[in-house]
């Protein structure tokens, strides 16, 4: 979904997309535009079977508690529907809200290795430089039957790294060349099922003229 799509716009663009025979939807969440957990639960009401993913929520934005709280939610009210990336945020962006930590690395991989087994059911004690959880555990009745893909929306050879050992797929921004993608796998170099996700701009139209 584009993010400065005007709001009475933004749910029969999910709907079309659906008519249209897409599997999937994105939502994106930007500083200073629409928030990306809103959108996909907005989204995933309004259609019947279109896969929602969120990219990305930056790490710094929420703790990894509430932020699994949410994620559970939407999982186990859409089943098998939602997609969700993590990753660092945009550098300027999240210093300009005091939110840029001094290991990006870090902190991520300690966000994906709490966010995990949080969705999971399990109790988590985790005392790292970033992020830290004295025994928490989200409540069985709030647990989904499918646990959601965390993939990292990530850029750079040390984070594509990071992405391959500790995410189930690594979502890329655009634009997405073939040879940026053979990089980026490069980078990964995951050793288990790990999914491509590739950003890209499309226009669609009957008339292939205005498309």
């Amino acid at each position: 979904l584009p993010r400065d799509l005007p709001a009475d716009r933004v749910l029969p663009y999910a709907r079309r997309a659906e008519e249209l025979g897409f599997d999937a939807v994105w939502v994106v969440e930007d500083l200073g535009f629409r928030g990306g957990i809103a959108q996909a639960a907005a989204v995933l009401a309004s259609t019947d079977r279109t896969r929602v993913g969120i990219g990305l929520l930056p790490a710094g934005a929420r703790n990894v508690a509430f932020a699994a709280l949410e994620i559970a939610s939407l999982a186990q009210l859409f089943p098998g529907r939602i997609d969700v990336t993590v990753g660092h945020g945009m550098p300027h962006w999240m210093r300009s809200v005091g939110q840029w930590p001094r290991s990006p690395l870090t902190f991520l991989r300690e966000y994906v290795d709490a966010l995990r087994p949080l969705l999971r059911g399990e109790l988590v004690q985790l005392h790292g430089e970033y992020v830290r959880l004295d025994g928490v555990q989200l409540d069985r009745s709030a647990l989904p039957d499918v646990v959601p893909d965390i993939l990292a929306g990530v850029r750079g050879p040390k984070s594509l790294a990071l992405s391959g050992e500790v995410a189930d797929g690594t979502v890329l921004a655009e634009p997405v060349a073939p040879e940026y993608a053979r990089a980026a796998l490069g980078h990964i170099s995951a050793e288990r099922p790990h999914r491509l996700v590739a950003y890209n701009i499309a226009s669609v139209d009957a008339d292939p003229a205005t498309a």
